[in-house]
């Protein structure tokens, strides 16, 4: 049941409950964040560790279950099935079938973290056992770092994807139910799928697929901001990454108005394109024979690390192991769930004509395999640069075209006594007013006996990473005069991308610090040939799939939205498409990084438990499915 209003001209069709339900609780977290964004902070670092303290087992549990029966579905009797009618045929062909799979998935996410997550494991490399690799300068450590990295990003996200996507194929497509998220369970619910239960169900749906995207869309902002910086000398800071935001989600509400066929499809092929020929430079201009062979000890690495790490809940591990897997692991589960209902939408509103075993086998295979030599290229061309850095002469493989000389930086000089940057003249250390976000309000304090007293005399603390007043969590509000607003204490510092990501680096003004995560790909590519052009392809990149997502799942939470019409109406398209956008510059603005991974592990905790619900009732469908099967070939 949908309505249908025109409103200022523009034609709006939307379910009675569930498009105004989502868009008030995305509305009205937006505001609550927006006016109290330290606040908000507080809350997000609160929820993130009591998931992480509580529910952490079962993030862990569901997605290797999931694996397991996305494996099963995929050899078992039921393989066979069409998600369709039986005479549907494919609606793309299979290479742009697998374009659109993966620029829809992943793609701004392993642009970010593709440089970054295999350095940092590198460093402080992890061991699925409870312990840290003790030695970060080896070449197990690199191993061990690749063998993680190929565990977040390859068959358990696909896995989840596959059997979300096969869930609404068969039910849309075969069972001619609308295409959204309560026709999942018509198996269990019946007909209370069209009552409340279903209206909450989809509405679920639509707020998990908006900040499941947000995520990617902050991060796709700071990298696009990072390669603009690295390339014109664009400042690096969250209003820059509004900036990039409006004008990108303007982009994608373009491409999105276009329509499937035409703006997604393109789209998708065009970053597929540019992708594969960044891909190619680093094989091609990089350690070439290096990469191959990590290339193939990674996969071994990671099917030695996968029965460990699927089921390491580090409950026999310390606190700093517990953290660790809370900003890793369990960020990255929380992602890839609450991002399933976009991908599984996505994918399954382009496999219509496919068989299970097919699609499972497609969606599961093809897009790791991609993610793999993905990670590869980028990861471990990274920590060749770090390995070999002074052994040019001992590596064959580090021909005389590589620059791995470490550039000059200026970074902060912190207080031995505190840990805090000083201003230039060092009469003064500068408090943020919180910790983890890319250059925050900066207050002039100093340290004393009794603690931290501001400019003013007031007697200050952090609490959750916020600065607060000494008796109680009230967050600090510096006056005028301890605001900080000139130059930071900075010394010139000789680093190679492990210090780079490690170190506070400045920018050239040396008023601000430079989020060196989202820059780190820059930075690689630094050492090779034709750098300019190669950050011009990545933020190409960055950008289109930042497009091709945010205009992918405008259309799904549209279509849920909308009662599961499959091309809902032009005006509540653009709606959605612009809150998106909105939701992740007030993320940005609220915690930065901070507040972007802490969306993704809340809103996928109730998610996780309607995936499970929705596996027990597509095995029950299918059942009765080759139940009527067999009865049918029998008459």
């Amino acid at each position: 049941m949908t309505i249908r209003r025109r409103i200022f001209g523009v034609e709006i069709e939307a379910h009675p409950v569930v498009f105004p339900a989502s868009a008030i609780l995305v509305i009205a977290f937006v505001a609550i964040a927006a006016s109290a964004p330290r606040r908000a902070l507080m809350f997000f670092d609160y929820l993130q560790s009591t998931i992480t303290h509580y529910f952490g087992w079962l993030y862990l549990a569901s997605m290797t279950g999931f694996l397991l029966f996305a494996l099963y579905l995929c050899f078992s009797r039921y393989g066979d099935i069409k998600l369709g009618r039986d005479e549907d045929k494919p609606e793309f062909s299979t290479v742009t079938w697998f374009a659109m799979l993966f620029s829809a998935g992943m793609g701004i996410g392993m642009l970010f973290f593709g440089v970054a997550e295999p350095m940092f494991h590198f460093l402080a490399p992890p061991n699925t056992r409870g312990t840290f690799i003790t030695s970060s300068e080896s070449l197990q450590a690199a191993r061990s770092a690749m063998g993680m990295t190929f565990f977040h990003w390859c068959l358990h996200p696909w896995a989840l994807y596959s059997i979300v996507g096969a869930s609404i194929a068969f039910f849309g497509f075969r069972r001619g139910l609308p295409l959204s998220f309560r026709s999942l369970f018509e198996p269990l619910l019946g007909d209370r799928i069209h009552g409340r239960i279903g209206d909450s169900i989809d509405v679920l749906a639509v707020v998990a697929t908006l900040f499941g995207l947000a995520t990617s869309l902050g991060f796709g902002a700071k990298q696009v901001n990072a390669g603009l910086a690295y390339v014109f000398g664009l400042p690096q800071t969250t209003g820059t990454q509004i900036v990039l935001i409006i004008c990108i989600t303007g982009l994608a509400v373009a491409s999105l108005l276009s329509g499937l066929h035409v703006g997604v499809r393109r789209l998708s092929e065009i970053n597929m394109m540019l992708a594969g020929l960044l891909l190619l430079f680093l094989f091609v201009a990089g350690p070439t024979v290096y990469l191959l062979g990590a290339l193939v000890e990674n996969v071994g690495a990671y099917a030695e690390r996968l029965p460990h790490a699927s089921f390491w809940t580090a409950s026999y591990s310390d606190s700093s192991r517990s953290q660790w897997l809370g900003n890793w692991t369990l960020f990255y589960w929380g992602w890839w769930i609450s991002w399933s209902p976009f991908v599984g939408m996505f994918i399954a509103r382009v496999s219509k004509g496919r068989t299970l075993r097919e699609f499972i086998s497609g969606v599961l295979l093809v897009p790791s395999t991609v993610a793999m030599v993905w990670l590869t290229g980028f990861g471990n061309t990274a920590i060749h640069q770090e390995i070999y850095k002074e052994l040019h002469a001992e590596a064959p493989q580090v021909s005389g075209y590589y620059d791995y000389t470490p550039q000059s930086y200026r970074v902060m000089d912190l207080d031995a006594e505190s840990g805090l940057p000083q201003s230039e003249t060092g009469d003064w250390l500068v408090g943020p007013t919180a910790k983890g976000i890319a250059n925050p309000q900066g207050v002039l304090m100093q340290q004393t006996d009794d603690g931290l007293i501001t400019k003013s005399g007031n007697a200050v603390r952090y609490h959750r990473g916020i600065l607060v007043h000494e008796n109680g969590t009230i967050p600090y509000y510096p006056s005028t005069e301890e605001h900080f607003d000139g130059r930071y204490k900075a010394k010139d510092a000789s680093l190679s991308l492990s210090g780079y990501l490690s170190e506070p680096v400045l920018t050239g003004s040396e008023k601000a610090q430079v989020d060196t995560t989202s820059t780190a790909m820059f930075v690689m590519l630094r050492a090779y040939p034709l750098p300019t052009v190669t950050a011009l392809i990545g933020t190409l990149c960055v950008v289109l799939f930042f497009v091709t997502s945010s205009d992918s799942a405008s259309l799904v939470a549209d279509m849920i939205a909308s009662g599961g019409n499959q091309n809902p109406s032009k005006g509540t398209r653009l709606f959605w498409g612009i809150l998106e956008g909105v939701l992740a510059s007030v993320l940005l603005v609220a915690g930065g990084l901070k507040a972007l991974q802490t969306a993704a592990i809340a809103i996928g905790l109730p998610f996780c438990i309607l995936i499970i619900l929705m596996c027990v009732s597509l095995m029950k469908a299918l059942r009765e499915e080759r139940r009527l099967s067999a009865a049918t070939s029998r008459k």
